[in-house]
């Protein structure tokens, strides 16, 4: 069904207690005025997440045997292994007695934490200039995300089928590393499967890059496991094999998920309110089919298209431009330091490293970490998915078209203005992991609004394309955790 833009904000019904406030109109007009300043200590005094903590509110964390690519965790279950060879048991003892510093700073790099995470700091510094757009390069992150984590899924699924005991339970000569990330069975190696999955994702995402390279990384991950007196050989190999199966499945929703398709022009309306090109390039619209790209959740991309947006020359259309006239005309300088450190990072880094340090202060295990990470992702780009269908649906034209002495802070952006794609994409993500970490929900709402009233401080959108933003992406958002809850995704 659609969402009429007059309905409750979904923001305050995600959260099991509600917003002191909603996110309306007037809020924004009254926080342009006055919560610049304390919205910008939230970012750089002691933070509402640290005092937050200090309550010991329970995560609720996600159900951990979800897949996103696989049928069910047990899909691709590898065979049972037999007992460690005597070869595999002196390669440890081999390693164990000719460790280095060297070995021991890689086997910390890789399995010293979470197994995921070492492959998204990989993925940051590969990502720069690679991708087109923030559509393209949450995509990316998705795929990635979806695919380690159910390679983590199916290692544990088989770990606990087969309980093949840690080395270190089978022979007293082997001491394992310390510091190692908890595991309690050996096969296969959890490590191994997800550098697996992440190495052919990332020769996907990356093709420009050396897939051999890829490939060595892998490599590096699974052997540091050796080393460390973690896993056997058998362990490791079974690992990378069910981990690059897995990636293959990612490969092959990447290749099929519309994203290739090129736009002929077709389909630009002309007339007044409507969108033109923007200086300073002068670019074509970017990604004029996206609303049609294949969605991981939402039954399709015009699932949560709202309402249009006023008709142009009206009451209520006069009524959003003089706000964004107003809005620039008295942009403070607490709001412009707000709009540059958002400005360093978009919304989905922003919410991954909100959600890394939940995750580190809460001790998630490597099943809890994997599911919220990938949620984010699939989350912030159903959200995207969901905004750039009603983008290019109505095509409205941006606020400095109409009133080209409009004081932009930035350039606006190569497509329409409503609805907003940041303010979705904070939506999405504040909403996930107020979910998962109701002890700062109230914070991470504050930010969703605050990313969204930044784009019409900046003058690029209007007030309404930010409202209706914020409602899809928290829709998207409660979509997303029913889905995985084990309610049902269309019923969005």
């Amino acid at each position: 069904m659609h969402i009429d833009q007059t309905s409750e904000p979904l923001l305050s019904r995600l959260s099991q207690r509600p917003l002191n406030s909603s996110v309306n109109r007037r809020r924004v007009l009254t926080m342009s005025a006055g919560l610049g300043a304390a919205a910008l200590g939230a970012r750089t005094g002691p933070s509402m997440m640290q005092a937050a903590a200090a309550q010991q509110q329970p995560v609720a964390p996600l159900p951990t045997g979800h897949t996103w690519l696989l049928e069910a965790s047990d899909a691709l279950r590898p065979a049972a292994p037999g007992e460690a060879t005597t070869a595999e048991i002196d390669e440890l003892l081999d390693f164990q007695a000719d460790l280095t510093d060297e070995m021991v700073e890689v086997i910390n790099r890789w399995a010293g934490r979470q197994a995921v995470l070492p492959w998204l700091e990989v993925t940051a510094e590969l990502s720069g200039d690679t991708f087109p757009s923030a559509l393209m390069e949450v995509r990316a992150q998705s795929l990635l995300r979806t695919a380690m984590s159910d390679a983590v899924a199916a290692a544990l699924d088989a770990q606990h089928a087969y309980g093949r005991p840690l080395p270190a339970n089978a022979d007293d000569r082997i001491t394992p590393v310390d510091g190692l990330f908890p595991a309690t069975s050996s096969f296969p190696s959890l490590h191994a499967s997800v550098a697996g999955a992440a190495s052919t994702v990332l020769a996907y995402i990356f093709p420009e890059a050396s897939a051999d390279g890829f490939v060595e990384l892998a490599n590096e991950a699974a052997e540091s496991r050796l080393w460390a007196g973690a896993n056997y050989r058998s362990d490791i190999e079974a690992g990378l094999a069910l981990g690059q199966a897995i990636g293959q499945l990612a490969v092959e929703y990447g290749q099929a998920d519309g994203t290739s398709a090129q736009w002929d022009g077709e389909g630009w309306p002309e007339g007044d309110g409507l969108y033109q090109r923007t200086p300073p390039n002068f670019a074509d619209p970017v990604a004029p089919h996206a609303g049609t790209w294949k969605t991981w959740v939402l039954p399709s991309g015009d699932a949560l298209r709202p309402a249009p947006f006023p008709e142009y020359d009206s009451p209520q259309w006069r009524a959003e431009l003089a706000t964004v006239q107003r809005l620039t005309e008295q942009r403070t300088l607490a709001q412009e330091r707000i709009i540059d450190y958002w400005l360093s990072q978009g919304p989905h880094d922003f919410y991954t490293t909100y959600a890394k340090n939940l995750i580190e202060r809460e001790r998630l295990g490597e099943a809890e970490t994997a599911a919220v990470l990938s949620t984010v992702s699939v989350a912030t780009f159903d959200a995207f998915v969901a905004v750039w269908d009603a983008k290019y649906h109505y095509w409205i034209a941006r606020p400095s078209t109409m009133d080209p002495e409009i004081n932009l802070y930035i350039p606006d952006p190569p497509y329409p203005s409503y609805p907003g794609g940041f303010a979705a994409a904070c939506a999405s993500g504040a909403g996930v992991l107020a979910d998962i970490f109701p002890a700062v929900a109230d914070d991470l709402f504050a930010t969703a609004e605050e990313g969204a009233m930044l784009r019409a401080w900046c003058g690029i959108h209007y007030v309404l394309d930010n409202d209706v933003a914020l409602l899809i992406g928290g829709q998207v958002a409660r979509a997303t955790i029913e889905f995985i809850r084990g309610g049902v995704a269309d019923e969005v």
